[in-house]
Parts: structure tokens; C-alpha cells; sequence
């Protein structure tokens, strides 16, 4: 073994080896430089690569990085201090992040804020359905009203002719719910026509067809020297006497049994303005008495007042009274 070491050593000092010895000594020199020199320079990439991911992570970035299966020795502040994990080979490169990873978290800051952006607009654009849907909002119809009913008059009167010279009376004909215009006793012998009722009821109207006297309380209009109607309250009764082709006389009696007032619709009211009796219009305008001397009818059907002062009728009872003595 002695002589094998010495044979080796011989060969080793030997001039023609000595080159190829200092070669290798070179070499060895060199590799222990590398190791020495080069693991503190790689140390600072894994130094940068941890700065910029933790300012992307400081900025509110995801940075996803493929982690090598062994830790790496160096640390943060560039010292090739190890700590734990294994001894890492100076010549394998350190890894670096995937570019589809960096791509990914370079695009994510963008599209966080357009998936927000999109997400507010259609957010925007829904609720803009909805209020764009009822942009033209109904208006809830108000509730109709129920028209205020009328107040229309039903007039009941008795009238006949009356035996003259007699203290018993003869019965009278019942005429019940009078309506307009309506001649009395009959269309065949008109004596008196029914005009309608002053306000508030208070008493019937009728129009005199032909000439005749009279006895009783009833208001004469205009006057009591030109009697062309008779104005009567509920209860009271008016004579009136004719004188007939044969000269002969011919009392009736007129008494009014009621004036009730009911409310009606408008429905009813139209109806009672239609009911008028055509025949009483027509002979009243054939004897030229459709007016009614200071007497107009008001906006209720059927409801007279008066067209002039009211002291008017204040006169015409007086002159009735004076003309009856009473």
C-alpha cells in the first residue's frame, strides 16, 4: 500500500502533471468562489420576488405562486443564512411565478372594478326596468262619488163639482201624485191645469183656463183683479164658479190633501219632467198661458219661484184678502 501512495505521489510531482494538478486545484478554488459568491447574489431574487408580492398583496392583489417542494435557505434580507430546510444546489435556478399567474393577478385589479362597474350597471339597469316599467304610473281612480239625490214633490188634491144651494157637500174626485201640466177634472173639460209647487213645498200652483169666480183663501196672480192662476197651501179649499153655454152656473171645489217631498235620482227626476201631460202643454199654449204671470221655474224640477221681489206675493195675498173681505 506504501509503495502504491508513493508511486501516486511520484507520478504527482512529476513535471509533466504538474499542470493538470494545478488545473484541477484552479477548479476546485473556483467552485468553492461560486459557491461563496454566488448564493449571496441569488439570495436577492427570492428577495425582490417577496418585496413585490407583498406590495401586491399591500395593494389588495391575489398573487398566486407555485411553491417549490423544499424551502429555500435564503432569507428575506439577503444573508445565505440557513434556517430550516435543506441545503439548496447553487446552480438550480429559483423558481419564479407562472405567467398565466401574473397575468392573472395583473388583470384581476381591472376586472375587479368592471365586474363591479358591471354589476352596478346591470344592478342600475334592473332597477331601471322596474322604475322604467311604471314610468307611466296610473293615477288610482278616486272613488266615485254617489250624486246627491233630489228633492222632487208629490202633490195629491181633490176636485169636483159641488151641488150649489145645498148644505151637504158631494164626494170630490181623489187625484193622486199630480203630475205637470195636468188638466183637471179631465183632457175633455180642462178647468184648472197643474203648474208644479212653490219652494220648499209650501203650496201647489194652477193655471185658470177659463173665466170663473172665486171663493176661498187662494192667492191670485198677478192680482186679484187679473186672476190668471191660484196659489194654495196643503188643507185649504177653493170655490170656483163657472157659468156654463147655457148661462147656467156650476160650482167646484178644489182642496189640496197633500204636498210630500221625497228624494229621487236624477234617473227619477228626468222621468218626471217626461211624464208632463202633452195635452195640458198643448191647450195651454193654444190659449197663450204657458208663462206664468211673476212665477218661473228653478233649476228643481218642478219648483216654482218667484220672479219678482218677494214682497210681490206679499201684495197679492193682501189683495186677495181685501177682495174676500177678510
Amino acid at each position: 500500500m506504501s509503495d502504491f501512495l508513493s508511486s501516486v505521489k511520484a507520478d504527482l510531482l512529476d513535471r509533466r502533471m504538474l499542470p493538470i494538478v494545478g488545473l484541477v486545484a484552479i477548479a476546485l478554488v473556483g467552485a468553492i468562489a461560486y459557491t461563496v459568491l454566488g448564493g449571496g447574489s441569488s439570495a436577492a431574487t427570492p428577495t425582490a420576488a417577496v418585496s413585490s408580492g407583498s406590495s401586491a398583496a399591500s395593494a389588495g392583489l391575489a398573487v398566486s405562486q407555485s411553491t417549490p417542494e423544499k424551502s429555500v435557505a435564503e432569507t428575506t434580507g439577503g444573508v445565505s443564512e440557513q434556517r430550516r430546510g435543506a441545503a439548496r444546489n447553487p446552480f438550480t435556478p429559483l423558481p419564479e411565478p407562472k405567467e398565466k399567474t401574473t397575468v392573472a393577478a395583473s388583470s384581476s385589479p381591472s376586472s375587479s372594478p368592471g365586474s363591479s362597474s358591471s354589476s352596478s350597471t346591470s344592478s342600475g339597469t334592473g332597477s331601471g326596468s322596474q322604475s322604467g316599467g311604471g314610468s307611466t304610473p296610473t293615477t288610482p281612480s278616486k272613488p266615485s262619488t254617489p250624486a246627491k239625490p233630489k228633492t222632487i214633490y208629490q202633490v195629491s188634491v181633490l176636485f169636483g163639482e159641488q151641488p150649489q144651494g145645498i148644505a151637504a157637500s158631494a164626494p170630490l174626485t181623489a187625484f193622486k201624485n199630480v203630475k205637470l201640466l195636468t188638466p183637471l177634472p179631465s183632457a175633455q173639460q180642462p178647468l184648472i191645469i197643474f203648474r208644479g209647487v212653490t219652494a220648499g213645498g209650501k203650496s201647489a200652483t194652477f193655471t185658470l183656463v177659463g173665466e170663473a169666480i172665486l171663493h176661498g183663501p187662494a192667492n191670485c196672480l198677478p192680482s186679484a183683479s187679473r186672476c190668471e192662476a191660484i196659489d194654495l197651501k196643503p188643507g185649504q179649499t177653493e170655490q170656483l164658479q163657472y157659468v156654463s153655454a147655457t148661462g147656467q152656473a156650476v160650482l167646484y171645489e178644489l182642496q189640496i190633501v197633500s204636498i210630500v217631498s221625497s228624494d229621487a235620482s236624477s234617473a227619477a227626476v228626468k222621468s218626471l219632467l217626461r211624464g208632463e201631460s202633452k195635452v195640458g202643454r198643448k191647450l195651454l199654449e193654444r190659449a197663450g198661458l204657458i208663462a206664468i204671470p211673476d212665477l218661473r221655474y228653478s233649476a228643481q224640477a218642478g219648483v216654482l219661484v218667484f220672479a219678482r221681489h218677494p214682497a210681490f206675493a206679499a201684495r197679492a195675498r193682501d189683495a186677495a184678502r181685501r177682495r174676500h173681505g177678510r
